[in-house]
């Protein structure tokens, strides 16, 4: 009996270390550091707000630059794969993180293997489309049935109120210049089918057309919900370059069902040498009001870079917004900081000086 337990005991630990032989790991930082100090010109409000005092020294929060830390630990074992990791907030919080767990075995993957459909979010930000039409899977099989085609199996994630089952279905392709995506999913549930509701649907189609004088690009959103509404929408996009000029025009329809929502744009950018030129004007059908106009200048050269930017709001109004005018002057280290100054001014409501230091890996 003890040589028996004594061989068992060896053969799981061979296999404990082969296991772990198998697991490769790979772990790394982010951090990012903004600090400045701000002085408002503008004058006390009656409600209190950040710029409410005349100098303010703190660190930016702004979504665009976070400061803290982070560590993600990214592990590998076959045909495993997660991560963990660890983060911190702006109160001086930690807070773990658990990266999608996904296993993969040929064309079948299963886990949080995240959403199928991409056409609610086809064409670049500012021209994005409702962006959440789909219904985002929890927890979800996926096939690659053949080229081009993929299947989805999936459902809410840790639901305890009911039970649901998403399926989708994507086919992307292409043919010479033209690439292409048609996909639809269905949500159904044990609790809706009871209450005699109809199931939600998501069907969306997109194409991109590449040549040489331009790229065109559209996306066309169909919904239905549990009450059997429908709703429509879809965009389009166009970008050509002449004479070292870039050049955007689109349409943007975010719901057919909703009336004066439609928005029209376009935009010019040119470069010359170290110096950028922009300009862009959006429309709107909503009557005096939503229109909007903008204008850039860059400078940029050696360890220095400078910008201006105007824009004007309800450009149709009877009256127009203040121009918002926004400066920047920024110096790059050779160490990786970068020393900025900003200044900022609408009406009577924003006029502010800021001068800061940040540095980011």
């Amino acid at each position: 009996m003890k040589a028996i337990f004594a061989v068992t005991a060896l053969a799981a630990a061979i296999s404990g270390q082969a296991l772990a032989a198998d697991t490769e790991t790979t772990t790394t930082f982010s951090g990012a550091l903004d600090a400045r100090v701000i002085y408002n010109m503008a004058g006390a409000t009656e409600v209190l707000t950040p710029l409410d005092s005349t100098f303010d020294v703190d660190l930016n929060d702004d979504d665009d630059f976070l400061y803290g830390i982070s560590m993600e630990v990214a592990v590998t074992n076959g045909p495993f794969s997660g991560s963990l990791g660890i983060e911190s907030d702006e109160d001086t919080g930690v807070t773990a993180t658990l990266g999608d767990l996904v296993v993969t075995d040929g064309n079948l993957s299963f886990g949080q293997v995240g959403g199928l459909m991409s056409t609610d979010e086809y064409i670049d930000a500012s021209v994005t489309m409702a962006g959440d039409d789909d219904m985002e899977d929890g927890i979800a099989f996926r096939y690659v049935a053949a080229e081009g085609v993929t299947v989805q199996l999936g459902g809410d994630e840790a639901n305890t109120t009911g039970t649901s089952i998403i399926a989708s279905a994507q086919y992307a392709g292409a043919a010479g210049s033209l690439a292409y995506v048609v996909e639809g999913q269905m949500k159904a549930s044990a609790l809706g089918s009871e209450l005699g509701l109809d199931a939600p649907m998501f069907v969306g189609a997109a194409a991109t057309y590449s040549a040489d004088i331009a790229t065109v690009m559209a996306a066309l959103n169909y919904t239905s919900d549990t009450a059997g509404a429908t709703d429509t929408d879809y965009a389009v996009n166009a970008t050509t370059t002449v004479a070292g000029a870039t050049l955007t025009v689109g349409y943007l329809e975010p719901s057919t069902e909703t009336t004066d929502d439609e928005e029209m744009f376009g935009g010019v950018s040119y470069a010359i040498d170290v110096i950028t030129l922009s300009a862009g004007y959006k429309m709107t059908t909503l009557a005096d009001a939503g229109d909007e106009v903008t204008a850039g200048l860059g400078y940029s050269a050696g360890l220095m870079a400078y910008s201006a930017d105007v824009t004007l709001g309800e450009f149709d109004a009877a009256t127009a917004s203040d121009a918002l005018i926004e400066l920047n002057a920024t110096y790059s280290a050779a160490s990786g900081v970068s020393y900025y100054g900003d200044y900022a001014m609408q009406g009577d409501a924003t006029n502010s000086v800021t001068l800061g230091a940040k540095y980011s890996f």
